[in-house]
């Protein structure tokens, strides 16, 4: 075997090995599983210290910390984020605890289906008549929540979220059940299907 098949075949493996799950996941996306792993009170020993400053803002914005949740798919890493409620109960607030540094979103279920999610992350964007979920890059913890009511106000809605770590569990699995979610991560799961094939061909050719 020359040294150029080795190198392409072992980059083939790891891309497989890394796409894979994730293209399982966007097209089950029914396999996530999500718990909580601490209470309130394990918010701040969870944190890293770059996350400390937005930990602080949001309770000077009212939110009551919830605990530490983690989403969990088949062969995937955990995904954890610290977990808030907003006092006057209009939304939920993640501090998502990436390698990259933390990401802030506030996300708002509604009752008759459909949420608002309102990330400084990366999450992609999505408009219909009752989903409203869009992205501002690096904008704070204040004026990102002002994205986020007003994004509320276009859908029509008052946001009303339950204080609790279960409400917020199930909050979690209806996001993944929404139709434009699923329709979303579909698309890329068939994206990340054909690399994992493209891959595949460049190892056994």
């Amino acid at each position: 075997m020359t040294s150029g098949l080795l190198i392409r075949c072992l980059f083939g493996v790891v891309g497989v090995l890394v796409i894979a799950p994730m293209a399982l996941f966007c097209l089950w996306p029914h396999v996530v599983r999500a718990s909580f792993v601490g209470g309130p009170d394990t918010v701040e020993g969870a944190a890293p210290r770059a996350a400390h400053s937005l930990i602080a803002e949001l309770i000077r914005l009212g939110f009551q910390a919830l605990g530490v949740k983690v989403e969990k798919s088949p062969l995937r890493p955990a995904v954890r984020e610290l977990s808030f409620v907003a006092a006057d109960r209009q939304c939920y607030a993640s501090i998502g605890l990436a390698s990259l540094g933390s990401r802030l979103y506030y996300f708002t279920p509604l009752p008759d289906g459909g949420f608002a999610l309102t990330s400084n992350g990366a999450f992609p964007k999505i408009r219909s008549a009752n989903v409203l979920q869009r992205s501002y890059p690096r904008c704070g913890p204040e004026e990102l929540l002002g994205h986020h009511l007003r994004a509320l106000a276009e859908l029509g809605r008052r946001g009303e979220v339950a204080p609790t770590s279960d409400a917020r569990l199930e909050a979690t699995y209806a996001y993944y059940r929404t139709f434009e979610v699923r329709k979303i991560l579909r698309r890329t799961g068939i994206m990340l299907l054909a690399w994992v094939g493209v891959l595949g061909w460049l190892i056994l050719r």
